[in-house]
């Protein structure tokens, strides 16, 4: 426990960082949620909740800065929780303010240094909102509290100090604990009970307790506290603690470090001697009942917002113990690794694991099933060859008496008399193998059952490990209100965002690399898409535009739409663009598909004007990009006054995909099965050529055609024993070609190894994989191979051409 609240503990900083950004998270949805209805009384509890939990967690691992601004943002919200503020615009405003600089408060933290910028505008801001009434209420406690000096420990009344006699160990130990205590206290060391009374009017009396904690455990271990530490934890105010350590150290040094100015009223220090009590145990006695210390504190007692103000303002003259906690804050090795691992965190829902441990379970029994096959197994080698030399003996004992029978037969013995006296003396050869083949179908049997089982729950085993990777998507739907909010905000339109399917579920790996695309395809429908409340409603339009985020699961992939009610792609405003920049020939006719390609070309954009929002052709170009390494594909659909629709689909996972698996010469390759349209059994007659290059017609459609032995460099027949070409065909709905290979071996599912070193830009591989046999196949990236596949084909032939000339 003494480790726990440490704040150059990493796991503790892990821990506090994932806290923060789900609190943050929570923070930023819900006010947008009361920007829409002010009334949700839900929200306004869950934003206060957060701030409250940020607060005290930044208190725990005592960054000040953090924890006093979000304090100023509580006061605010809580005046709104009370009803005394109401939910305005300028109020939505200022907290969505507050809550970004709260973000660069925590990347600050995060990259080793302390956020420095002047918070003091924005927090007068929050004040300015809070009613004056509140204010008087703090003045008032300021001149109380001015009357206390804050320089040395306040005395505290004859009620609030506890007799030096009157502290029995028995009363929070049991006759046991205090045998164990007697052999835990370390040699040089007494045990201590320190009874620190706290500030009700403090700020953040709240975690007081804990921060007494954090400071006694640099004098020794902390052995128990009363209340439990759990309770001094929760969100409650706790008047009276007593810490029960153990300690080389005085009394007088113990009291020093638990007494924190605008924390504590008073501490005091009692060793205990508990070398006498462990004696004692020995005798039969019944131990006192635990009771509670008396918590009573005489003295005028003033509520928390009645000293608010007064507290903030000691809060501004920095003491002796925070100038040394922002001088350990200030090491950037413990806060830098706190936070960026936290990407790495996984948060798991429990019986998910129960699954899987339920599933190791049944692995464990099938592994005893196994091992137990194969002892029988061994047993059953050494039956047979018992079994094999008592068969061979009588064999050839059966072959040395041969000769004498046909010597009979000679003589004119009946054959019938000989036939018998063979069958009496060899007709046990027949039964050799009798008792062994009989065992040994029983153990093939329990085999095969083993075997089944162990198939079932590999395949559960690892569904369920996949599953612990899959996230729901809301992770980066719940990002974009605040983008739709501000964007259509900076732009002048009136937007309202639509979600589904935030529950969805797919891999981490995927979700992280998956924000750019969705964030670009959302910002050019508000831009490109979405029109003015002017143009809308002359066009008969509602003033509001709809911007759906959609999520869904087809198969093993999920599909993701971005879709918009504006007035969509302009077709002829691409074309015209495309033949500026030289992509496009003035006289080539494209279809409206073929059109809506073209806008996620490098550097291609329809704006006029360069903007913070678009105009530089690059967003959607990225998304592209990203979906492709993804193994995904991204396709546009667009109707004039209708609105355009970005589908982006993508694997589930990307750890393990299911593949075809190809044989090209004596190498095995793996193509993924979303990128397999259909495959073919062709005679060579049926290849044509067109402008030189290889094609043959599937229902009426022309595919060109790649050889992927000349592709890779590798020698094969190409054709089986038939005299037939195996095509596969691979693509897009818009983009298909035709590979040639040797064989189709079948489905099977394929688990991706990144390649690396040398083997990393290979062009045309995306990975390897291992097969049952211990072979590795390489997994075909069908986007680059495409590309490859066309560069080389086209290189070929005109080395073919220049040759001929």
């Amino acid at each position: 426990m003494s480790d726990y609240l440490d704040i150059n503990n990493e796991e503790l900083l892990k821990d506090f960082f994932s806290e923060a950004e789900q609190q943050v998270e929570i923070l930023e949805s819900n006010v947008l949620v009361i920007e829409q209805n002010p009334e949700d009384r839900n929200a306004v509890d869950e934003i206060f909740r957060a701030a409250h939990t940020l607060k005290g967690g930044s208190a725990t691992v005592e960054m000040t800065e953090l924890s006093k601004f979000t304090h100023a943002m509580e006061d605010l919200l809580d005046e709104i929780r009370s009803g005394s503020v109401r939910v305005t615009e300028e109020t939505v405003d200022l907290l969505l303010k507050s809550i970004d600089i709260i973000k660069l408060m925590l990347d600050a933290r995060a990259s080793g240094s302390i956020y420095s910028d002047d918070v003091s505008g924005i927090v007068n801001q929050l004040r300015s909102f809070i009613p004056e009434k509140t204010d008087k209420k703090s003045s008032k406690a300021s001149a109380l509290k001015v009357s206390v000096p804050t320089s040395a420990p306040p005395v505290a009344s004859p009620k609030a100090q506890t007799p030096a006699s009157s502290l029995d160990v028995k009363d929070y130990f049991s006759e046991y604990e205090i045998l164990e205590l007697a052999e835990t206290i370390q040699k040089g060391e007494d045990l201590y009970a320190v009874i620190v009374k706290f500030d009700e009017s403090n700020l953040m009396n709240s975690v007081g307790g804990i921060q007494v904690f954090a400071a006694l455990k640099d004098y020794g271990s902390v052995l128990k506290t009363v209340p439990d530490f759990d309770a001094l934890y929760e969100d409650e105010f706790h008047e009276t603690v007593i810490y029960f350590l153990s300690s080389a150290s005085d009394s007088k040094i113990l009291e020093k470090a638990a007494f924190i100015g605008d924390v504590t009223l008073s501490a005091s220090a009692e060793r205990l001697q508990i070398k006498e009590e462990a004696h004692e145990t020995y005798k039969p006695a019944q131990s006192a009942p635990a009771k509670a210390p008396d918590a009573s504190v005489s003295g005028i007692k003033v509520s928390e917002k009645a000293e608010e103000k007064a507290v903030e303002e000691a809060q501004d003259q920095p003491s002796k113990s925070v100038e040394k906690t922002e001088k350990k804050q200030s090491q950037p090795s413990a806060q830098g690794s706190g936070h960026s691992s936290s990407g790495s965190i996984l948060r798991v829902d429990a019986n998910r694991i129960d699954y899987l441990l339920n599933l190791v379970s049944e692995t464990v029994i099938t592994k005893a099933s196994l091992n137990q096959s194969t002892i029988e197994f061994t047993e059953l080698y050494d039956k047979f060859q018992n079994s094999s030399t008592i068969y061979k003996d009588k064999t050839r004992r059966l072959l040395d008496k041969m000769p004498e029978y046909l010597e009979k037969i000679q003589q004119g013995y009946d054959i019938n008399s000989i036939k018998q006296d063979v069958l009496n003396e060899y007709s046990s050869l027949l039964e050799v193998f009798g008792d062994f083949d009989s065992s040994m179908k029983a153990a093939v049997t329990k085999f095969k059952s083993s075997s089944q089982n162990l198939g079932r729950i590999s395949g559960e085993l690892q569904e369920g490990v996949m599953k612990i990777r899959m996230v729901p998507i809301s992770q980066i739907f719940s990002r974009f209100p605040r983008v739709v909010r501000d964007l259509s905000r900076d732009l002048n339109k009136n937007v309202q965002l639509v979600i589904e399917g935030e529950d969805t579920e797919l891999d981490k790996s995927v979700v992280e690399d998956l924000l750019d695309p969705i964030m670009h395809c959302v910002r050019n429908s508000l831009d490109h898409g979405v029109e003015s409340p002017e143009v809308r409603k002359s066009l008969g339009k509602s003033e509001q535009g709809i911007l759906l985020l959609k999520a869904s699961n087809e198969g093993n992939m999920i599909v993701i739409e971005v879709a918009d009610d504006g007035h969509g792609i302009d077709v002829e405003a691409v074309k015209q663009k495309a033949v500026e920049r030289g992509i496009l020939h003035p006289n080539k006719t494209l279809t409206d598909i073929e059109a809506f390609q073209l806008v996620f070309a490098p550097g291609f954009s329809t704006s006029k004007t360069i903007s913070s929002v678009s105009g530089r052709g690059v967003g959607l170009d990225v998304v592209k990009t990203h979906i492709e390494k993804l193994n995904g594909t991204v396709m546009v659909e667009s109707e004039p006054n209708v609105g355009t629709r970005f589908i982006i689909k993508l694997p589930l996972t990307l750890a393990i995909i299911q593949g075809l698996l190809i044989r090209v010469g004596d190498e095995v390759y793996s193509i993924p099965i979303t990128s397999v349209i259909e495959s073919h059994r062709v005679k060579p007659d049926e290849i044509n050529r067109i402008d030189n290059y290889e094609v043959f017609n599937v229902r009426d459609e022309v595919y060109s055609l790649l050889r992927l032995n000349r592709l890779f460099g590798i020698t094969s027949a190409e054709t089986d024993d038939d005299g037939y070409n195996y095509i596969v065909v691979v693509g897009t709905e818009e983009k298909k070609v035709g590979l040639m290979v040797d064989s189709l071996i079948g489905e099977e599912a394929v688990v991706i190894k990144p390649l690396k070193d040398q083997f990393t830009n290979s062009p045309g591989i995306a990975g390897a994989s291992i097969l049952g046999d211990g072979s590795v196949s390489l997994i075909i990236d069908v986007a680059q191979l495409l590309e490859l596949g066309l560069k080389q084909e086209m290189q070929a032939r005109e080395r073919r051409e220049a040759s001929i000339w």
